[in-house]
């Protein structure tokens, strides 16, 4: 299944428990994406033992994580809305539920190597790192960085349109954490970008769009790419209206 259909079926899922499931968003060589929806009512903890370093992040919720390395050697926190850490490979990790319900997002790139995740048992988010001027001058706060990609949040500010574009190597996930982002190519109306994220392939135009009086906050995903790989197209699009 290539990208494009998978952006346009209702992703793969299977059960948990009589509520909680688990979605398969995206799944190829260089990204894995998949949500989890757990409620205390029926999976009030859950266990998790990944071959490849996993990045968690909460989209909706609170839980308290518990990973013990193959040195048996534990660590704890608690994790909060729109906050991430790495899983790193082999751990044994087990999370409680301190909400009644908790959304999150599973993201593995490809080779995450243990060296670029040194102090990897460190929770990150927009509260924990420095913002930078992103691309068009949005507000970007790099969760993690490093050769397989990068993982970023995004804020759009309201009335923003930026200029139409593609990455020449990457693939990227965007996923909208507060208010509703649009997404155009170009070629249709703007379509709002799912509750479940949208993959973007590389080469396929894109330019997000923030119509409404409110900042949108995006978790953005980004697949290694070269230095160079935006790639803005110049020809002026139509007036486009939502």
């Amino acid at each position: 299944m290539n990208i494009t259909e998978q952006n346009t079926l209702d992703p793969m899922n299977y059960s948990l428990g009589e509520s909680s499931k688990h979605f398969i968003i995206h799944q190829q060589d260089d990204l894995f994406i998949a949500h989890e929806y757990l409620f205390q009512t029926d999976i009030p903890s859950r266990f998790y033992h990944h071959q490849a370093d996993t990045f968690l992040f909460i989209i909706r919720g609170e839980l308290y994580l518990q990973q013990c390395t193959q040195q048996n050697s534990e660590q704890e926190t608690a994790l909060k809305q729109h906050q991430g850490i790495w899983l790193t490979a082999q751990t044994i990790n087990s999370i409680t539920l301190l909400t009644p319900a908790v959304e999150l997002c599973l993201i593995r790139l490809k080779n995450t190597g243990q060296a670029e995740l040194n102090n990897s048992f460190k929770k990150v988010s927009s509260g924990t790192v420095e913002s930078i001027s992103g691309r068009s001058h949005i507000k970007t706060w790099p969760l993690w960085h490093g050769e397989a990609g990068q993982i970023a949040l995004e804020l759009y500010p309201p009335q923003f349109k930026e200029t139409l574009y593609y990455q020449k190597t990457a693939t990227q996930y965007l996923l909208p954490l507060t208010g509703i982002a649009f997404i155009s190519n170009d070629k249709k109306v703007p379509k709002a970008c799912p509750r479940y994220g949208k993959i973007i392939a590389h080469k396929e135009p894109r330019a997000i769009l923030n119509p409404s009086n409110e900042s949108v906050t995006v978790l953005s995903v980004m697949t290694t790419k070269n230095t160079k790989g935006r790639i803005l197209l110049l020809t002026k699009p139509e007036s486009r209206t939502l």
